[in-house]
Order: C-alpha cells, then structure tokens, then sequence
C-alpha cells in the first residue's frame, strides 16, 4: 500500500558525516554493488558492424518509487537488431530500490519487460490515483504502462490510444490544459524504413548526407523524412486524443526532435514544451493557456544559435543557474560545436551564454543527456552533460574527437560554469559512447547520484560522494487540485537576502526522467526562511523557518 500523506510530513534523513575532499565534488562507480546487471543492445553488437542511424542512438532509464515504499526504483529500457522479428528486442528492467543502494530485479513480477526496440522513458500519474505510470518511446509502437497500485503494471496502449508507431525519442507528461489531468508530449525522430535508406559504405550512401568530415558514416538525419511530433490530451477516462493539429503544435515541415522538456519560461504559470532538434530549428512552444499553443522559437532566439545557425540538438534541460527568477536552458549539441546555455531574459527571450559561461571545454564532445543541479550543497545550479559520438569512424583520423568519451562535470562559479572532471573521480573518466543521463537521491543521504547509459556497455551508477559544505532540502510534492504530480509546481526558497527557484517540470535530459522531487543546496544555513510554493491551480502554500537536511512531503491545500 502506498502511505497516504497528511498536508505536510517531513522525513528527517540520517546522514553520515561526508569525508572531506579537496577536490569537492566527487562521484565513485558503485554499479557492481547495486545488484543492477545490465547491457545495451542498440542495432548490431560491433560498432562497426551498424550500417543505419537507428543503430546509434542509445536508450533512457527511469527512476520512480512505483510500489510506494517511500525508496526509488529504476527502469532501463534495452533495445533489438534490424535482423530480429518484431517482438524480439531485448527486455526492458524494472529494478526495485531498497533505500541504502541495492536492487533487485522485479520485471517479470511487475510487467514491465517490453520486448521492443525502447528509446525514451516518460513518468507520470496519469489517472491521479497516486501511482506513478510509464511510457516509453520506442522504434516501431510505443508502450503505455498504467501501475495497478500492488507492484504489477497493465499495457493500456491500445485502450488509451497511445500506440503511435513511429521513431519515439524524449517524451514528457505535463499538464497542458489546467484541467489536473496529465497530457502526452511525445518526441520523434524520423521516418525511418530501412530499405529507402542506404547502408552506411554502400555505393547509394553518398555525401552530404551519408559523410563526416570526409568520413564514410551512417546516413542521415538530413536527407531523410523527419517524423513529426505527437501531442496527446488526457480525456480522464484512461484514454487520450491526439490534438497535434488542435493544439497548434503541428508543423507542415516537421523536425528532428531528440530531447523535450516542459517549463515555464515566461513565468506565467502554465508549461512550454521546449524540443531540442538535430540539424534543424529547435521548437519552443509557449501555451497560450487554453490548451492551444504558439510556435516561439525564433522569437524567444532559443531556435538558433547566437551566430543565428541551427544545431545538432540531441537533449535538454532547464535550471536557473543565475538565480535571476527565470529558467534558463541547457541544449546538448554535436561534436565540433559547444553545448549550448540559453540565458533566459525576464521571460520574453533567450540569449546564447555558451562561450561566455564556459562551454568551451565542450566543443570536441558529442553530448547528450543532461542537467543543472546543485550537487555540492552551495546553494549554485553545476550542470553535469554526457558525451559520447555517434561514429566509430573519427577514431581513424585526427579530428579532435573520438567515439568513446568521458562525461563533464562542470562546478558553478559566480554564475560562470568551470569544468571539474578530472578533479572529481577516476569514475568520471571511464570512456564510453555515452547517452543518457538520469537523476536521483537513490541512497537516500540528501545528495543528487547519477545513473548514466551507454551505448552498446552496462549504465554506470554514479554514487554522490561530494564533501559537502553546506545543508540541503528536498520537497516531495502532491497535488490535489492540481494533477497529483504537481508537475508545473513552482518553489521558490528564499536564504536571508537570496532566493532559488525549482519547478517540478515534465521531461528532460535525453530519454530519461529523474527524481520527481526538487533538490535545494543550502549552503552554510541550517534552515529555509521562507518556502513559497504556487500550485499549477494557482493555490499556494508558505512555509517558514523550514529545518535543513530533511525531505518534505508538501501536498496541495
């Protein structure tokens, strides 16, 4: 059963005290301690074997508490090979959490262990019954999974009307509408058949479209049909309409979408759909707050670069990392290009803050998943951004960058971004072909872990072991007139003179979805003086004097 919470409940976390470490922020690898026994399958097993873009792509996980006993739990999603049937992918992994750093695998139990060709995860409680559901993306029918509230999952694909076969990439549940139902914003990537599409090093894969740098590599995206986004309301029966078109989010020339994310720029209390795009414009949706929305991208300057050029756009994620009251954007780009950070300004438009915060360290890395949080406790958004490249080719010349990568750690300094990888753990170095990245409080000791996949290798679960200089706060948040997510929540904590602001927003990073609770540094103060949180129904709630180090249970009065 899943314990019921009383307005406001507040768990009070022991936690050891932390080692100090001169070099502040540290992650160790404790994935062979876990119980987690996992490798990605994503096209043939040799790198140099794949011959099309679907075989690069790599594949998301999830964390989320689906049975209720308070500890997260985590879901990886596996895929198949073009020379296996239908059906014969390999199977997804529920793992249940126990709260001090094991797992145990539960998918047969739970139901959970689809056989397709899994790309992207999505959470949320779309029937508001207090049980958080799953939806994943896939090459070929997505997959909508309701929880039945005993430890078990039911397909409800075909009931719901969710299906959509496609190419599914990032996805994000948000409340669209104000109606506390959660709605269905599905990315995709592209048409892909792939007999149209010739075979990487074939005599029909010519350049530009199958070339890199005078490499022979795999074809596309450009040159081949982009696949079109999906929008799905929640009619609050079990099922949901596809209002793409009603919704205004239809595009005559569609977009190759890889990471969505869903937020409110313009601060005025409804969510925005951001998709990161490759090769293309990137689409920044701003709702009109009646269910319909309006293109914004090149008005808000977020389509583009500061040089007015499109990216490769693989995912995205927002924080306000200068704690201005308005979040900002964190874009993941191609190699040869720096990952891009959108400074949000006041709302009304963004601006490339790339070179100037210090994404220059990124410009050889192919990055992916990504996120701002406070790992160090002090109070400043780090951001933390996965890297690995798509073609095993640039290994064979000098180009500046290679297939398997490290990932980055950046540390927040006076609202600038210092590359702290090599100073925070040998496990930050291990090189792969990394894709996604997924966050969470897994042990449960008040900081932020990371769970990072890769292609065609075992995910590696990267246990917070920063020194920490200062307090922290976690809110857990439970909406009742607004959906029981409380996703479009916004928190603001206010120390002294200064103020942070968190949002409980839908999506994220590049196929995954983190931790639903928002995760404050406190720095050196042992309280919150005053927390201000506004519901998406336009309720609020005020708490003062809020003790550190604990994490609170808020539900929505």
């Amino acid at each position: 059963m899943r314990p019921r919470a009383s307005w406001l409940s507040a768990t009070l976390l022991a936690v050891a005290a932390p080692s100090i470490s001169p070099a502040g922020m540290v992650f160790r690898d404790v994935t062979r301690d876990t119980g987690i026994r996992y490798t990605n399958v994503c096209g043939a097993s040799a790198d140099t074997d794949k011959g099309w873009i679907v075989e690069y792509m790599g594949a998301g996980a999830a964390w989320l508490d689906y049975d209720g006993d308070g500890h997260l739990d985590l879901y990886l999603l596996n895929g198949s090979a073009l020379d296996r049937k239908q059906g014969q992918g390999e199977p997804n992994r529920l793992y249940r959490g126990d709260g001090r750093g094991g797992f145990k695998d539960v998918t047969q139990a739970s139901g959970t262990g689809h056989r397709g060709w899994a790309y992207g995860v999505a959470v949320g409680d779309i029937d508001n019954d207090g049980d958080p559901d799953m939806y994943v993306t896939n090459f070929g029918d997505n997959v909508l999974y309701r929880n039945r509230g005993d430890g078990s999952f039911e397909d409800v694909t075909v009931k719901s009307g969710t299906g959509h076969g496609s190419w599914g990439t990032s996805a994000a549940f948000f409340d669209m509408d104000g109606d506390s139902d959660l709605d269905l914003y599905v990315g995709n990537y592209v048409d892909f058949v792939q007999a149209e599409v010739p075979r990487r090093g074939s005599p029909r894969a010519k350049p530009p479209h199958c070339a890199f740098r005078g490499l022979q590599v795999v074809c596309g995206p450009r040159g081949l049909k982009p696949a079109q986004d999906v929008l799905f309301r929640n009619n609050g029966d079990g099922t949901f309409s596809d209002v793409t078109r009603k919704a205004g989010v239809w595009l005559e020339r569609s977009r190759y979408t890889l990471g969505v994310v869903t937020f409110d720029f313009d601060n005025d209390g409804d969510q925005d759909v951001f998709a990161a795009n490759d090769s293309v414009l990137n689409s920044l949706w701003r709702n009109r707050g009646d269910g319909t929305f309006e293109e914004a991208g090149l008005t808000t300057l977020s389509a583009l670069d500061a040089a007015g050029n499109p990216q490769s756009c693989m995912g995205a994620n927002v924080g306000d990392y200068n704690r201005d009251g308005f979040l900002d954007l964190v874009v993941t780009n191609f190699s040869h290009d720096l990952n891009t950070v959108y400074k949000n300004v006041e709302g009304k438009f963004f601006i490339d803050e790339s070179a100037v915060v210090g994404m220059s360290a990124t410009a050889m890395e192919l990055s992916w998943g990504t996120a701002f949080y406070d790992f160090d406790h002090d109070t400043d958004l780090d951001l933390f951004i996965a890297n690995g490249h798509v073609y095993p080719e640039v290994d064979a010349v000098e180009i500046g960058s290679r297939y398997r990568q490290s990932n980055h750690l950046f540390a927040s300094e006076n609202g600038k971004f210092r590359d702290v990888s090599a100073q925070s753990g040998e496990s930050l170095a291990l090189k792969r072909s990394w894709r996604g990245a997924a966050f969470a409080d897994y042990d449960e000791d008040g900081d932020v872990d990371i769970l990072a996949t890769a292609l065609g290798a075992p995910v590696q679960l990267l246990r917070n072991d920063s020194s920490r200089p200062g307090h922290w706060l976690k809110l857990r948040l439970v909406g009742t007139s607004s959906n029981r997510d409380a996703v479009g929540t916004r928190v603001t904590v206010t120390l002294g003179d200064t103020q942070q602001i968190g949002e409980r927003t839908g999506g994220g990073s590049y196929l995954c979805a983190s931790d639903p609770d928002l995760h404050f540094g406190l720095g050196p103060a042992t309280k919150a003086d005053l927390v201000q949180i506004r519901w998406p129904s336009g309720k609020t709630t005020e708490l003062r004097n809020v003790p550190a180090d604990q994490r609170l249970t808020v539900t929505e009065k």
